[in-house]
């Protein structure tokens, strides 16, 4: 269905820029949102394939962050801007400015633009979602995709890839850290799971089952035990918000899988201890407690670990890394703004994509405890914890800002 009115008569009509530019002929609402749909699978997939991470951040500037400069020039789509989640970003986005400001870092210039890049990105999304094809028809290939990916990884790991015995599965491309990997697989799952169809044929059955496998033996055996309490903790909370019959023997089952785990292979679930995960806590709060207002900035800090004599760059706690860098008030404008996500899902939870968020936020809220290292990074497998769940939050709000108000879901029942 098409998302953008009197397409074939686009007009922009701004002070400053002229009265009545007629932008159809060479910059259509429909190009930017199939150019950005492109960067779209390039944020979700790219990194399997790409050489490079600078080929990787390249692809994604021409093909979801150009696309969605020029669309700012286009009067309905800066209304789609309109929403809670823009205010919330700009506000914390200011106060990153202003922690940079009075702290300084190594590199002030490339650190002020990350909030730029993640700000054109978000609008990316939201851009390609108002296209011919859904988020949803964007979102389904591409978690299939990350699932057959996901198994070549293994195959490749297992068979073609010299690695020491008992070493971390890691994914081929970009991806190429165990933590790293499984979160974006984690997330990708999530969504393949919570916006899956029935297949159309047996073809289609089939790639969804191999991709399917491919999942489950990639995180089984990467073994990062965080996200696989973010897993567990997935259709627990997804019972809870929308019980059916389904959703319950799912949660039901996941269970009684995980005291079978506990009775059967504890020595894996415990094998690496707590990875100094309370002493890295500990040493993250003192950080904090020595600048809470302000904080370090993107300037380095270490946090020492007495009982091994370690040294780590952060707490692998992405809330108390960014308390650490951006002080109190940075931590309490990303809650407003996460918080806000996780109300527009419960909102939209009738809707396959308002579920497909709800559980990714709960996947993400989890395993970025247990395992986040930084928001405030390039593009990279976290993004798909951090900030693809604030996009598609963007998008579920231009949704209902289209209805009124309500969700899609309640429009119609009215």
């Amino acid at each position: 269905m098409p998302m953008w009115r009197n397409c074939s008569a686009w007009r922009v009509e701004c002070k400053g820029w002229g009265d009545n530019v007629r932008l159809s002929e060479w910059l259509s609402p429909q190009l930017l949102s199939r150019w950005a749909a492109l960067g779209l699978l390039v944020l979700l997939c790219g990194a399997w394939v790409l050489p490079s991470s600078k080929l990787y951040h390249q692809a994604l500037i021409f093909l979801l962050w150009l696309p969605a400069l020029l669309a700012l020039f286009l009067c309905d789509f800066r209304k789609l801007l309109k929403q809670p989640e823009t205010v919330l970003f700009i506000a914390l986005s200011v106060w990153v400015m202003v922690v940079l400001g009075v702290k300084g870092a190594q590199d002030p210039l490339g650190e002020a633009k990350r909030p730029v890049y993640v700000l054109l990105s978000l609008l990316g999304v939201l851009l390609a979602s108002r296209g011919q094809w859904s988020i949803e028809a964007l979102l389904r290939p591409a978690a299939l995709l990350g699932g057959l990916f996901a198994l070549a990884s293994v195959l490749y790991f297992q068979f073609f890839s010299p690695h020491p015995a008992g070493s971390r599965l890691i994914a081929i491309g970009l991806w190429d850290k165990a933590i790293l990997a499984a979160h974006a697989i984690g997330a990708l799952a999530v969504i393949g799971v919570f916006l899956g169809q029935k297949p159309r044929s047996f073809l289609w059955l089939t790639l969804c089952a191999v991709s399917a496998l491919g999942y489950l033996t990639f995180l089984a055996l990467n073994q990062t035990r965080g996200v696989w309490l973010a897993l567990f903790m997935v259709p627990l909370a997804m019972a809870f918000a929308r019980p059916t019959r389904y959703g319950v023997l799912a949660a039901v089952a996941v269970i009684l899988l995980g005291v079978l785990a506990a009775l059967l292979i504890p020595e894996v679930l415990m094998q690496r201890g707590l990875s100094y995960r309370p002493e890295l806590l500990a040493g993250g709060m003192r950080h904090l407690l020595e600048n809470w207002t302000l904080g370090f900035g993107f300037n380095a800090y270490e946090i020492l670990v007495p009982s091994s004599g370690q040294v780590f760059k952060h707490p692998h706690n992405m809330y108390l890394d960014l308390a650490i860098r951006l002080g109190v008030p940075g931590l309490l404008l990303f809650a407003l703004l996460w918080g806000c996500v996780a109300w527009r899902a419960w909102q939209n939870r009738a809707e396959p994509l308002g579920r497909a968020l709800l559980a990714l936020w709960v996947f993400s809220s989890i395993a970025l405890q247990t395992d986040g290292i930084g928001l405030w990074l390039k593009p990279n497998a976290d993004w798909l914890i951090t900030w693809l769940p604030v996009a598609l939050s963007m998008v579920l709000a231009a949704r209902q800002s289209a209805n009124g108000g309500m969700s899609p879901q309640a429009s119609r029942e009215t």
